[in-house]
């Protein structure tokens, strides 16, 4: 069964639906996902070029995002070396850390996947009843209108695989709606992804789960401490979820990129055989490092950590708005970010066009090309993996963007824009930056 999902709205000024799955329009130039990956690839050599002619200073991740696979360092010698012994020690300590940061009692269990996508595609894979409604509980979209709601394209893709139907809702009351239609084999929630979702509708769609007897799953990729710090809510867990997963090298934890989930045994035992059956459990070094990050990490520690990423991010916003004025928004743990419509928007009020026929993703790829290639910025347009946000998020967690100076950060985003815009009138010059060899010039 195809998944149904509303479309979303078209701007008279550039082509293309927005694809409620992505959350964008498909390009114009970047089609589809594998010309999104071959424009990853090509981000990925610039990368390495740049790193050989500038060195490790010439780079500076401003995403956010790590991928840190260090282990403890009782984590030796010839008991490590063996596969399974080694992954029953390493999950004995993941079980009681993860339950420290997700919550959980002795009726839950502990699984952890080689990423957060495949955690959330076994599982729905495991759960999810073939023929069978899904509702997507979502933050409403930023801009009214646009689109309804948008959340991580890996429950929409994993329920079409299951066979079922993924509609996608924003209220309590919209939830309530489809359950009472009956069919519903499992609640999925995005509760953190472009946004926050509110403590009581959260609550309210734990609370309709558990009367009618249906799982809750909490994708909590980024809110299992943008929910919990910054927003000082609960754990999905707390607020009676039966599942719940969190990314864990993402804002505030420094591992690999890797998914984490802690949920009642009798549904895990489901999801960890289809595990072993699709082969996303991560392995035993990576168990390991997800252990490192977890002891490192404290509530308090992590307080600390978002106040001063609101410091920096309250000044860069300021020297951001007189530039790029509303288009920009900051969230203190968050970041500073223009959305991809905007992006778009702001390219062709400095190109002076009323119309073009490039999609809102084509444009910030090509202005988070000219951020990697001209300054050794890395930015998620540029290098994530297709179905990945294309708005830029301007985020400094990273050593390496904590050296960079607001008014350097918004002059090189400021002559991004300007450099796209000159060029965006031309196929090759736009081709040239997206798929052009690491060494090649940016077009004039």
């Amino acid at each position: 069964m195809a998944t149904t999902l509303e479309r979303g709205a078209r701007s008279l000024r550039y082509p293309n639906d927005i694809d409620p799955v992505l959350g964008y329009a498909p390009g114009r130039i970047l089609t589809d996902d594998l010309m999104d990956y071959r424009s990853e690839q090509v981000a990925e050599a610039v990368l390495l070029h740049r790193y050989r002619t500038h060195g490790l200073a010439g780079i500076h991740n401003v995403m956010m995002l790590v991928d840190n696979c260090r282990v403890p360092d009782y984590f030796k010698g010839a008991e490590y070396e063996e596969r399974y012994l080694s992954q029953k020690l390493s999950e004995e300590r993941l079980d009681r850390l993860a339950k420290v940061h997700l919550g959980g009692d002795e009726s839950f269990r502990t699984l952890a996947f080689n990423r957060t996508t495949a955690a959330n595609l076994t599982l729905i894979l495991a759960l999810v009843r073939k023929g069978s409604v899904v509702p997507y509980l979502v933050v409403p979209y930023r801009k009214p209108g646009v689109l309804k709601g948008h959340g991580h394209p890996s429950i929409p893709r994993a329920v079409e695989l299951a066979q079922a139907e993924t509609r996608i809702v924003t209220t309590a009351p919209e939830l309530r709606a489809l359950v009472d239609a009956g069919n519903v084999s499992l609640i999925t929630i995005c509760a953190s992804y472009r946004g926050i979702l509110d403590v009581e509708t959260l609550k309210a769609a734990c609370d309709l789960g558990r009367t009618r007897g249906i799982p809750v799953f909490v994708d909590d990729a980024s809110g299992a401490r943008l929910r919990t710090i910054g927003e000082r809510q609960p754990t999905a867990i707390e607020l009676g979820a039966d599942l719940v997963v969190t990314s864990t090298e993402k804002y505030g934890l420094t591992g690999p990129r890797a998914g984490l989930v802690v949920g009642r045994q009798p549904l895990m035992e489901r999801i960890g055989a289809k595990s072993a059956v699709l082969g996303t459990e991560a392995r035993p070094s990576v168990v390991a490092s997800i252990v490192r990050c977890l002891e490192e990490f404290t509530h308090e520690g992590g307080q600390a950590v978002y106040a001063e990423w609101e410091r920096r991010h309250q000044e860069l916003y300021e020297v951001a708005v007189p530039v790029f004025g509303d288009r920009v928004f900051w969230k203190g743990y968050g970041g500073v970010s223009i959305m991809v419509e905007d992006i778009m928007e702001l390219a062709m009020e400095r190109a002076g066009l009323e119309e073009s026929e490039w999609a809102p993703v084509d444009i910030s790829t090509a202005v988070a090309m000219v951020l990697l290639r001209r300054y050794g910025y890395m930015t998620i347009p540029a290098l994530h993996y297709p179905g990945a946000s294309k708005s830029l998020m301007i985020h400094l967690a990273q050593p390496s963007a904590q050296t960079l100076a607001p008014k350097e950060i918004v002059a090189a985003l400021d002559d991004a824009f300007t450099t796209v815009a000159r060029i965006m009138r031309s196929r090759e010059k736009l081709g040239v930056l997206l798929f052009g060899p690491p060494d090649a010039p940016i077009p004039d």
